[in-house]
C-alpha cells in the first residue's frame, strides 16, 4: 500500500516568476503530472494565479513523497497524526523560496513566505490505519 495521487498547489502574484514556479512544481510533482493555472484577483483585487500540479499515478506520487528527502521525512513523522485528515489526505507544506532553488524546506506556523501545499491521497481499506499506513511508507523511504 501506498499513496493513491499526490497534488502540489500555490497561490502566486502576476509579479512572481510563473514559469520557474510550474517547473518547480512538476520536478516535485513528477514530470508527467498535469498543470493547471487559473488566473483570479485577490481579496484586494490585485491579480493572482493559482497554480496546481496533479500526478495521479501511484508511482509517481511515491516519488514525489521521496523527494522531500529524509530530513524532511523523519521530521514528517514526528506529528504525523496532525497532517491526516478523515478523507484520507496527508499534507505537507513547503517554503516556495527554497523549492525554486531546487531544496526542500518545510514551513511551520510562523512561516510568513509563500509556501506550496502538498496533498497527497494515502492508500488504504477498511480496517487499515492511515496513520500505520503513510508512516511505513515514510519509514520505507527513509
Amino acid at each position: 500500500m501506498g499513496l493513491h495521487s499526490v497534488s502540489w498547489r500555490v497561490n502566486v502574484s502576476a509579479l512572481d516568476q510563473i514559469k520557474l514556479i510550474e517547473d518547480s512544481l512538476k520536478w516535485i510533482a513528477g514530470e508527467k503530472s498535469s498543470i493547471e493555472i487559473t488566473k483570479d484577483k485577490s481579496f484586494h483585487g490585485a491579480e493572482q494565479f493559482i497554480i496546481v500540479a496533479k500526478n495521479m499515478k501511484k508511482k509517481d506520487s511515491r516519488e514525489s513523497l521521496e523527494k522531500l528527502g529524509k530530513d524532511v521525512l523523519k521530521e514528517l513523522l514526528e506529528n504525523i497524526q496532525l497532517r491526516i485528515d478523515e478523507d484520507k489526505n496527508f499534507y505537507v507544506r513547503l517554503k516556495l523560496s527554497e523549492l525554486v532553488k531546487g531544496e526542500i524546506s518545510l514551513a511551520d506556523r510562523d512561516t510568513i513566505s509563500s509556501t506550496v501545499k502538498g496533498k497527497f491521497k494515502i492508500e488504504s481499506y477498511p480496517g487499515d490505519s492511515t496513520i500505520d499506513v503513510i508512516s511505513n511508507l515514510i519509514k520505507e523511504l527513509i
